[in-house]
């Protein structure tokens, strides 16, 4: 099995902020904050892994202080932020760099070779680059279209004056282990997708220092397509797929 990472890096030094900022937009979406659930056991297929957040009832949010400057965030729904809202067409990645003024980006690895660079800037302009041959057609960033743009296809910063620093990788674990170690500071070890797959869907302890767990619920009937699986086959006698 290959590398796989869904990390955001936010300009920003107060990690406290940034989860403040991420609380307000998903509330105005009409999620409703809600204490840590108790923790449980993950089943093999997770919706909080494979499916998108608006067919989710429950999000996870882990905030925490990278590199000086830098907060980091992983989520579950994975491309929570780099989804939109209900009545949007802006990723909420967009509109949270616009709330606080900073840029950000997001590296997406996908099986190591799948590499997808997200980048928005302090107005809440958005670049995207790379490809995600797995995709399909429920890319949240199809709607960028940079798969028309053979320049877009190799992941590379545009926005940002970091692309020497990834300049002579090629495959998505080492962008992700440069990126890391130089935007994740102290707490880098928890700049991987470990944390979105086991630590936020089994609402586990988060122990990043000067970290924030937050989660969030749906408070309308469920919107959720198929509760978790022991295995696929389950999954598809649920979904129907």
């Amino acid at each position: 099995m290959g590398y796989w990472v869904n990390t955001t890096y936010v300009h920003h030094g107060d990690a406290e902020k940034v989860a403040e900022a991420l609380a307000a937009l998903f509330c105005a979406e009409g999620m409703r904050q809600i204490f840590a659930p108790a923790q449980r056991e993950r089943k093999r297929i997770e919706p909080m892994q494979y499916d998108g957040a608006l067919y989710n009832d429950l999000w996870g949010v882990a905030v925490f202080p990278g590199a000086p400057s830098w907060t980091a965030i992983q989520t579950a729904p994975l491309t929570l932020l780099a989804e939109c809202a209900a009545d949007s067409t802006r990723m909420r990645l967009a509109d949270l760099c616009a709330r606080l003024s900073v840029s950000a980006f997001q590296l997406n690895v996908y099986d190591t070779t799948g590499i997808i660079l997200a980048e928005a800037s302090k107005e809440g302009d958005v670049t995207v680059t790379g490809f995600n041959l797995q995709a399909g057609s429920c890319d949240p960033f199809d709607r960028h279209n940079r798969q028309q743009d053979e320049a877009l296809m190799e992941a590379r910063f545009m926005l940002h004056p970091f692309q020497h620093l990834i300049a002579d990788t090629v495959l998505g674990d080492e962008k992700a282990e440069v990126i890391q170690r130089h935007f994740g500071g102290p707490n880098a070890m928890f700049c991987d997708n470990g944390v979105s797959v086991d630590t936020l869907i089994s609402h586990k302890s988060f122990t990043a220092p000067g970290g924030f767990a937050l989660y969030f619920r749906w408070p309308g009937p469920s919107r959720q397509r198929f509760h978790a699986c022991n295995s696929w086959d389950e999954y598809r006698a649920a979904t129907g797929r």
